[in-house]
């Protein structure tokens, strides 16, 4: 970034529906492979909705955790990761020098549903403390400084389904800015229970059945669950303790649309205002670009949008420049999907790969972009861009470069 202290991401975690670690979720990206299935986690047979993105093989016991609500053990999980990778001992550090920016978009709705019953019948107090330590969104970093013993400043922002890309900008501008040397970023969602379900398939936002990015078959997303965790760090600091560096952050925009609760508006130019503050602030330009991971939920309303928005911020160059939308592989995350896309941009980097759009196999002519339908593609990229989106017209973006 133009001001402050360069900061780089040195340590990852990541439990999602197409791997727990990085190592898995790596793989499946490169194999265009899909975490899909049938619901699990509850009595689908005879719910409108029986399809989601659900984690697979993640045990709650191995980090004591079996009695909180699934986004505090995801949260956990990853930042235990990102920690190990980073390879950082907090307790060789001053505890007031490490920050936190850990969100969630919903918080705890697995407990609530799978209480909600029981308080009705019996509104006990000490049930009702239990449903609370486990339902409000900031529990999960209160649960991380708990674990690793931080206590530097501890931020908490919701962004609907930006809430990921935004956990990780404050976390950066937190090292950045000199507010804490090191930071923990990033969100968990689990939220594939029938209320919320529900909802979203009311408003007409899910599919009925495949979720295929700027497919002209697309019909929705389907709902996916997990959580993606990045150390943050001063670059002079990783390079004094020899930390793998697996990029830098650039630059960041934000911008909103008031339109709107649940469409944006093209007119409004939300998305590219926020990606040219974003190029703005890394005093970079369209043309430095290689990558862009996109919002892609595979909405009518919201790929079209999207594809006029990189249209209307690359120009001529958009019809060339490779952009993709890895939800195709792990679902909708919600809050999560941002965090966990940063990822993904920075193992693309890394590893030198496009990550394909999974289920892309009848392109919609409106949506005429290379999107790297199908299969993953090498490619050397240096800077990389990260949109999301959320619902109440929140645009957020980040962007990435090699170090």
């Amino acid at each position: 970034m133009k001001t402050g202290r360069r900061v780089v991401i040195t340590g990852l975690g990541v439990i999602s529906p197409i791997g727990l670690g990085v190592d898995a979720f790596l793989s499946s990206l490169r194999a265009g492979r899909t975490g899909e299935g049938d619901i699990t986690c509850f009595s689908a047979d005879n719910f409108p909705v029986r399809r989601a993105f659900e984690v697979k093989g993640f045990c709650a016991r191995d980090y004591g955790l079996q009695a909180v609500d699934p986004f505090i053990q995801y949260a956990v999980a990853a930042a235990d990761q990102a920690f190990r990778d980073a390879r950082f001992e907090t307790a060789d550090h001053d505890p007031y020098s490490l920050g936190i920016s850990v969100s969630s978009s919903k918080g705890g709705v697995h407990t609530l549903d799978r209480y909600r019953e029981r308080l009705a019948r019996n509104p006990s107090a000490i049930l009702g403390a239990r449903v609370y330590s486990s339902v409000v969104p900031n529990f999960a970093a209160q649960w991380i400084a708990r674990r690793w013993k931080i206590q530097g400043p501890a931020k908490c922002y919701i962004m609907a389904c930006a809430t990921g890309t935004a956990s990780v900008i404050e976390g950066a501008q937190m090292v950045s800015s000199g507010d804490t040397d090191f930071c923990i970023a990033g969100a968990s969602d689990a939220s594939i229970v029938p209320v919320l379900l529900a909802g979203y398939r009311n408003m007409r936002a899910l599919s009925a059945g495949v979720m295929r990015p700027f497919d002209r078959r697309r019909d929705g997303f389907l709902v996916g669950e997990g959580a993606g965790m990045v150390f943050l760090e001063t670059l002079e600091s990783a390079k004094s303790r020899g930390a793998k560096i697996y990029g830098e952050v650039l630059g960041y925009g934000y911008a909103s649309d008031s339109t709107d609760i649940l469409r944006f508006d093209e007119k409004e130019h939300a998305l590219s205002r926020a990606a040219s503050l974003a190029l703005d602030r890394a005093d970079r330009s369209a043309s430095d670009v290689d990558y862009v991971n996109l919002h892609g939920t595979a909405t009518r309303a919201g790929d079209v949008y999207e594809t006029l928005e990189m249209k209307h911020l690359f120009g001529s160059r958009s019809a060339s420049l490779p952009m993709s939308a890895t939800k195709s592989m792990t679902g909708h995350m919600l809050g999560a999907s941002g965090a966990v896309e940063v990822i993904a941009c920075l193992l693309a980097m890394q590893h030198g790969f496009l990550p394909p759009t999974a289920g892309l196999e009848q392109p919609d002519p409106v949506c005429d972009l290379d999107y790297v339908p199908g299969k993953a593609r090498p490619a050397q990229l240096r800077t990389v861009m990260s949109v999301s989106m959320g619902f109440g017209g929140h645009a957020a973006v980040i962007l990435l470069g090699k170090v």
